[in-house]
């Protein structure tokens, strides 16, 4: 009996998990609609968050300086390079006049080929 219940009870935990799916980056809620993220398969959801999370790299130089939970990469999505990687300026939306020490400021972008090998590589 006691079996029973811990099969049970494992199974639907499993079963819980499994259903529960993937939470879309909260700078992508901005660009989709309830009704499209809720159309979306749990590996579309994982690739839109990759590319806000982690298609791009900070210097060391600019960890301090740059918080990676404020780039909106749809911002500098344009400057995107097919084969290698480009270095793009930090864009401050909420600054009326950015100080020579702030232009200077950036981060890389992955290169096409990069991100295209890494939604292949989401499953």
């Amino acid at each position: 009996m006691r079996k029973t219940i811990l099969l049970s009870f494992l199974l639907l935990l499993f079963i819980s998990t499994k259903a529960q799916k993937t939470q879309l980056d909260k700078r992508a809620l901005n660009y989709y609609s309830e009704q499209q993220v809720s159309k979306m398969s749990d590996t579309k959801l994982r690739q839109i968050n990759f590319l806000y999370q982690k298609s791009f790299v900070i210097p060391k130089e600019f960890k301090t300086q740059i918080n990676k939970n404020d780039i909106d990469i749809r911002d500098y999505s344009n400057q995107r390079l097919a084969g290698k990687r480009a270095k793009v300026y930090v864009i401050n939306k909420n600054a009326k006049r950015e100080t020579e020490s702030e232009k200077n400021i950036y981060f890389y972008l992955l290169s096409i080929e990069e991100l295209q090998q890494a939604y292949k590589n989401i499953k």
